[in-house]
């Protein structure tokens, strides 16, 4: 015959098992001081999607989501007044993304592709730290350089640089002394790029999210 445990026995055994860890105070964070320089590397994915459109009409093509990565440095210098931390950082993002939208109602295009590249950025952070853990938002420029192709990539119908602005939100986890994990996401809005007059569409938005998880040496 099985032996099945009480329900008295089990919550007994689950109350001695817990008792020590309700005994102990829990120890408050201890205080870390985010002021000074850091460096960091992170792999960042795109989120959201691409499409081309007509100006005249509004008619869209499917969009298609963003895929690719980029190794993304940064270089950023942090200060902190109480729980307040404040900063600015640039980074760069060596990768590419790209999307190619596909065929739409009463509209289509041949092999149509965005691409975004080589991502700079210049932004200010503003943050709560709490110990070992900091939250933060940033916001600030952002410029790449933008490539439209048509016939399944075979001619290039646009290719340059453009500038806009990126959002974004993340948390910072004290790992060790001077290193720390971080995990944020921002959104890039670069504009609309136009696209020549005698294709089915005229223009294109290149927005796109990143998700970004990575690692900062401080001192």
């Amino acid at each position: 015959m099985a032996i099945r445990p009480s329900i008295p026995a089990a919550c007994l055994l689950t109350t001695f098992l817990c008792l020590p860890a309700f005994a102990q105070e829990a120890a408050p964070p201890a205080e870390v001081d985010w002021s000074g320089l850091s460096f960091g590397f992170a792999l960042a994915t795109p989120r959201e999607g691409n499409f081309w459109r007509r100006a005249s009409d509004g008619l869209e093509l499917e969009p298609d989501p963003w895929e690719g990565s980029a190794m993304v440095l940064s270089l950023g210098r942090d200060w902190q007044k109480g729980k307040l931390t404040y900063g600015a950082q640039i980074s760069y993002g060596s990768g590419r993304y790209a999307a190619e939208p596909g065929d739409g109602l009463f509209i289509n295009c041949a092999g149509c592709g965005t691409q975004a590249s080589d991502v700079l950025t210049l932004t200010g952070s503003i943050g709560f730290a709490a110990g070992q853990t900091r939250f933060f938002a940033t916001g600030g420029t952002a410029r790449a350089n933008v490539t439209a192709t048509n016939t399944f990539g075979l001619q290039v119908i646009a290719d340059t640089a453009m500038t806009g602005w990126t959002l974004g939100v993340g948390v910072e986890q004290l790992v060790g002394d001077g290193l720390s994990l971080a995990l944020s996401y921002d959104r890039v809005d670069l504009g609309t790029l136009p696209l020549p007059d005698y294709l089915p569409t005229g223009e294109t938005d290149v927005i796109f999210g990143r998700v970004q998880v990575g690692m900062n040496v401080r001192w």
